[in-house]
């Protein structure tokens, strides 16, 4: 069956496709939060897998006055979009993670557990949206979601690397990243935190060290190269399994965000492990902050239709 092209979509306005993309970047510098979560949330995951394909065809496009019509819409949806992705990534590994000299939020034991919350408030009340997308729900789909959620849950309780990566090791890095990036629920930092190159590569873009990230956005390339193709298939020829998928990817990220652990050290144990401690002190602040994560999905839901709307 041929890849052929749908008809290109009316253009996202640049307000929202900067928000998207730094509640994206956010979610990409949290272990356990994917940045391809945020984008089904916000209704854009069809828009950028297909944006993305568009930009890979490039030589093909270029060539057509309908393929450059194409590679335009692509670039105005996705320049705004990679903006809002690169700032909030910078200012929330900064912020979140920290220096090794200086814990950031993700790393303090009292604030922890409220930015967790967030985010699990956030996929919680996220996870009917892919659901509510399959046209026809079979035993099939509730078969691969529940596979699906399991392989997760299992993949978040492995223990990562310990030892500090060679520079050629960024490279697979990189394009199984920015691979698991884009499948909702599967985080591509705690994949890096897996492989032991997550502090790496958030130490080389605030130390400017363009050798690594020379490697890392190579293997980047790599990725995109190879799987995004194939996943814009699945979504055009069996969207309804892969859609069950999704949801099972999204479900089974959710022990990572559990509020409470026995550490908050990202180096020093796996996120999957959960505990109860602190329950009773903060499960105020942390049931307020959950119910924010569930107030930004609304929010941006309540954005889009009313810019829609105009």
């Amino acid at each position: 069956m041929t890849d052929t092209p749908r008809p290109p979509e009316k253009p996202l306005p640049w307000p929202l496709s900067i928000s998207s993309g730094l509640l994206m970047g956010a979610a990409d510098s949290v272990p356990g939060v994917s940045g391809g979560t945020i984008a089904l949330v916000v209704g854009i995951y069809q828009r950028l897998i297909d944006a993305i394909g568009t930009m890979l065809r490039l030589p093909v496009h270029v060539r057509s006055p309908e393929g450059r019509g194409r590679l335009r819409a692509a670039l105005q949806f996705l320049l705004p979009l990679m903006l809002g992705v690169g700032v909030a990534y910078f200012v929330g590994t900064r912020v979140l993670v920290g220096p090794s000299e200086v814990k950031g939020l993700l790393r303090r034991e009292d604030t922890a557990p409220l930015c967790y919350a967030f985010f699990l408030g956030l996929v919680i009340f996220s996870l009917p949206e892919p659901w509510r997308r399959i046209r026809n729900v079979t035993p099939t789909c509730w078969i691969l979601a529940l596979v699906a959620c399991g392989v997760v849950a299992w993949g978040v309780q492995l223990d990562h690397a310990r030892t500090e990566p060679q520079t050629w090791m960024l490279l697979y890095g990189g394009a199984l990243a920015i691979s698991v990036m884009l499948l909702p629920g599967i985080s591509g930092s705690l994949l890096l935190l897996v492989l032991g190159q997550y502090t790496t590569v958030a130490g080389a873009v605030h130390d400017a060290d363009f050798a690594k990230l020379g490697v890392f956005f190579g293997g980047v390339a790599l990725g995109l190269i190879l799987f995004v193709p194939l996943l814009r298939r699945l979504l055009r020829t069996r969207h309804d399994p892969t859609m069950a998928v999704l949801t099972g990817l999204m479900a089974g990220s959710l022990p990572a965000l559990w509020p409470w652990k026995s550490h908050y050290d990202l180096k020093d144990h796996d996120l999957g492990r959960m505990a109860n401690v602190g329950v009773g002190d903060q499960l105020a602040w942390v049931l307020l902050f959950a119910a924010l994560g569930a107030a930004a999905v609304w929010g941006l839901r309540l954005l889009e239709r009313r810019i829609e709307a105009r």
